[in-house]
């Protein structure tokens, strides 16, 4: 292997989240997902040569950089938030539409150098990125900032894990095109999570929506203009588990009617965002919820505030990312109605509220 004495002092790089509008848990077995960008949420990252190769073992790893859990800053237009908002969630000074987050934070790993062993999933995947470069006896920290909320199914271990990667290839001046940071990030993935389908990975490093099948990522068109609202229950997700119970109930004829189900609302929300259909694709979400609860990853307070959003007039609802807690979306056609929406969300119990744009092709 090769000792590297990079040009620049640091290296940098970002990432960002991501929510699956559709197609979660049964993406891991073949059927089609479709996932979205959040650019107002990201994570940066800057890498530099370690002091010694010692440290490399001997400093404690931050887990997917996301060990802290305080609160930190959401930059950007998803900024709608209700005014009965927790403690915590007002409005920073130098950005009066930005709310505070839950989540997030700040972490450092170590990588590279003589004995080095990856524990964490973002180490695993810098490993693989200098071991493809040939120069793992080059010990390199990478320190992140995170304004993406932890275990709320929003993409935060593999945005944290791409940008890791990115500043990495800036620091060590190597090429990195978007299909080899997912397969790194994929790496990384596989570590945290067991099972993974690649479809965080890929929406980490995409420049808009896509469609995932089998491992490959497609650029999907969009037609028309909705809102969709993200809310936080305040409950962890529980990706690992929810993937096992999912997994154990996808099998036998009942598995492969749910598996064939998934698929057609999938295709069908695709074919209506292609034509801007905003009512079709809410029915599409709302039906994939049903068929998430038959899966057992849903919970009383997801399926609560899917409901209360439904209720106020959503064009549909459902969870989103693993399950079992995290994060669900909602979707609306106009800011009154999303303004009424995020407000019955509140009032069911979740802990935050933003609005996010969906930009297409005009109608």
């Amino acid at each position: 292997m090769t000792v590297v004495s990079p040009h620049r002092d640091v290296g940098h790089g970002s990432a960002h989240a991501k929510v699956i509008l559709i197609g979660e848990h049964t993406v891991v077995h073949g059927s089609p997902a479709i996932a979205l960008p959040i650019p107002a949420l990201t994570v940066h990252a800057r890498a530099m040569l370690a002091p010694d190769s010692a440290a490399t073992q001997d400093s404690p790893a931050v887990p997917d950089f996301a060990a802290a859990q305080d609160f930190t800053a959401a930059r950007g237009p998803a900024a709608a938030q209700n005014p009965r908002a927790p403690e915590g969630s007002a409005a920073v000074p130098d950005s009066p539409a930005a709310p505070l987050l839950p989540g997030g934070g700040a972490g450092v790993i170590r990588v590279g150098g003589p004995g080095f062993r990856p524990r964490t999933g973002p180490e695993f995947a810098v490993d693989a990125a200098l071991r493809h470069w040939n120069v793992t006896d080059t010990p390199i920290a990478v320190h992140t900032e995170s304004r993406i909320p932890v275990a709320r199914g929003l993409g935060s271990s593999a945005a944290s894990t791409a940008a890791a990667v990115r500043a990495t290839a800036a620091l060590l001046e190597q090429s990195l095109g978007d299909a080899d940071l997912a397969a790194f990030v994929q790496v990384g993935e596989q570590h945290s999570h067991g099972r993974a389908s690649g479809v965080d990975a890929a929406a980490a490093v995409s420049h808009g929506p896509i469609r995932f099948r089998a491992g490959v990522p497609t650029p999907i068109p969009i037609t028309g203009r909705a809102l969709l609202l993200v809310a936080d229950t305040g409950v962890s997700a529980g990706t690992r588990r929810a993937v096992g119970i999912a997994t154990a109930r996808l099998t036998g004829q009942r598995g492969l009617e749910m598996l064939r189900a998934a698929e057609g609302l999938t295709e069908d929300a695709a074919t209506q965002l292609a034509q801007g259909d905003w009512p079709g694709v809410g029915r599409s979400l709302t039906r994939f919820h049903e068929l998430l609860v038959d899966l057992g990853v849903s919970s009383e307070v997801l399926d609560r505030a899917v409901g209360a959003a439904l209720d106020a007039g959503a064009l549909g609802a459902k969870l989103t990312g693993g399950g079992l807690g995290g994060c669900l979306l909602a979707l609306a056609d106009h800011p009154d109605a999303a303004a009424r929406i995020s407000e019955r969300l509140y009032d069911s119990g979740v802990h935050q509220v933003w609005t996010l744009p969906i930009e297409g092709e005009p109608k």
